[in-house]
């Protein structure tokens, strides 16, 4: 479900994972998610951080990818934006509005 996202935004993939995401990834899976792509997850993932770096709210992040796939829940995605937040960009949190850790 995630993938479809990451194809949607196209773009690059990773060469290879590194110990963030593998880390990142092992908290998906603790959290029930499921993709056949880790690579596309990855991607899905950085996306999150870019538009947050822009300025983005988590909520409307969130938004935005139940709007590219379609089998992604409110729910799945604001916890695929704040695990990926996590992840990846951990500052972006704190700097934008975060409605995902109110609504939790």
């Amino acid at each position: 479900m995630i993938s479809s996202v990451a194809a949607v935004i196209g773009l690059a993939v990773p060469a290879h994972a590194d110990d963030t995401d593998d880390a990142f990834l092992a908290s998906l899976n603790s959290a029930g998610f499921t993709y056949n792509d880790p690579a596309q997850v990855i991607q899905s993932a950085h996306y999150v951080c870019t538009a947050a770096g822009g300025g983005t709210a988590m909520a409307d992040i969130a938004k935005a990818m139940t709007s590219k796939a379609s089998a992604l829940t409110e729910d799945k995605a604001e916890k695929f934006t704040a695990i990926a937040a996590s992840a990846y960009c951990p500052d972006a949190i704190s700097s934008t509005t975060t409605t995902t850790a109110a609504s939790s």
